[in-house]
């Protein structure tokens, strides 16, 4: 593979713009797009440069080799599914956290329920009011934080 569509797929691969590798590169964006075109030339610093950016070696940017393209590509491949894992297990982590969230607060509600409702015929004085339902409320929220903490601590 040439210089060219090597720059060209190692950029895209990296989700850069033409304007973004031309910034990082210090040179203009036409400039990235002449090389990627087989117009131009870059010069050897900025070989050198992509060489960093991308990870690879200059030989792999200069040379032709069927081998090192492959190993870029697996790289690149690997690179991906492991940002893919890493989204699907924040994504269950965030799952978990809401429901274990949600079932401290419906148990926070069915004690309200039970209190109210379930032991209607104690004297009015030992039932709850507003403050006891608010205090519940409270302590599951309490309950609610501490293990969204816990969690988070444990992620780290």
């Amino acid at each position: 593979m040439e210089l060219s569509k090597k720059v060209y797929e190692m950029r895209k691969a990296q989700g850069l713009s033409q304007e973004q590798l031309a910034e990082k590169l210090g040179v203009s964006r036409q400039s990235v797009s002449k090389w990627e075109a087989g117009e131009s030339m870059p010069e050897l610093e900025r070989v050198v440069e992509m060489s960093k950016i991308f990870n690879v070696s200059t030989d792999y940017l200069l040379k032709e080799s069927e081998v090192d393209e492959l190993t870029v590509r697996t790289e690149i491949l690997e690179k991906q599914q492991q940002a893919l894992l890493t989204e699907t297990e924040k994504a269950k982590r965030k799952r978990y956290r809401i429901m274990s969230c949600a079932s401290i607060y419906l148990f926070a509600f069915a004690m309200i329920i039970v209190f109210r409702f379930a032991l209607f015929d104690l004297p009015i004085h030992i039932l709850p009011g507003i403050t006891g339902y608010v205090l519940i409320l409270v302590i599951a929220m309490a309950i609610a934080i501490a293990v969204n903490v816990h969690h988070e601590k444990k992620e780290r």
